[in-house]
């Protein structure tokens, strides 16, 4: 795994501008009511993306998970949307505190930004100004939002919360961080060039923790494509966000900007 070194900040990587998607399932993976995260993980995102912030390379970070983690921290009997409201107040903070300890470690910077739906309709001027001091950690505000839970509105999960973030910063690369390498086909085998994906493909539910899918993140990316924007599914493992700043990532799917 690649260290935080000097070094880095003469790298010249392939991607000036990028949004890095980090889902329910995957950050929560393995945890408990003591420690809910995965803390490990976290840390090595929070250490790829110091890499790049101090590399001139501006990262934004759309974070899912507080509603899940508040579920491990709270044991709640779940019945109802209000529930998950509450889940979110506790795990919400928890998370931010998880991510900003993370990124303290590598001396960036790591601010919090909770949308809602109707905060969705305008453009974020501030989210362009804050990705030159720091690292945005961004999430749906699950607090006080009912519609987003309902799944209702654009940002019904985080991959379409994702693709609102890269329009509006004009990101050049969306990587959506998962716990498979990417798109599998009948076979079992990761499809690596995203353009192949057609409608034979079929995709069935969602995440056992989050709001998405692997549909969802297809779509949201296929679209992205077409606004001359790269996007990645990939494993949350090694050093897979500085490979795709790079544009050297291999074994995930990739769906390439059209031009």
């Amino acid at each position: 795994m690649t260290e935080f070194s000097p070094r880095h900040e003469q790298e010249q990587f392939a991607t000036r501008r990028m949004v890095v998607k980090i889902g329910s399932s995957t950050i929560t993976e393995g945890g408990t009511v003591e420690q809910p995260l995965n803390l490990g993980l976290i840390d090595n995102i929070a250490r790829q993306c110091s890499i790049l912030h101090k590399s001139g390379v501006e990262v934004a970070v759309v974070s899912s998970g507080a509603v899940a983690c508040g579920r491990k921290i709270l044991e709640m009997d779940e019945k109802t949307i209000f529930d998950r409201q509450i889940e979110a107040i506790y795990g919400q903070s928890t998370l931010t505190h998880a991510w900003q300890t993370a990124f303290g470690k590598y001396g960036v910077p790591a601010g919090l930004l909770l949308l809602k739906e109707t905060d969705l309709e305008n453009p974020l001027p501030t989210l362009n100004k804050a990705l030159k001091q720091g690292v945005p950690v961004i999430n749906a505000n699950d607090a006080t939002s009912s519609n987003e839970m309902r799944q209702l509105l654009v940002s019904a999960d985080n991959d379409k919360l994702a693709g609102f973030v890269a329009r509006a910063v004009g990101a050049d690369t969306v990587l959506i961080l998962t716990d498979v390498e990417g798109v599998r086909d009948t076979n079992g085998c990761v499809i690596l060039n995203g353009a192949e994906i057609d409608e034979i493909v079929v995709f069935k539910g969602t995440s056992k923790t989050g709001t998405g899918g692997m549909a969802s993140k297809v779509d949201v990316l296929r679209k992205l494509s077409f606004e001359k924007t790269r996007g990645v599914i990939a494993a949350a493992e090694g050093d897979i966000i500085l490979d795709v700043a790079r544009g050297t990532a291999t074994s995930c799917t990739i769906f390439e900007a059209k031009t």
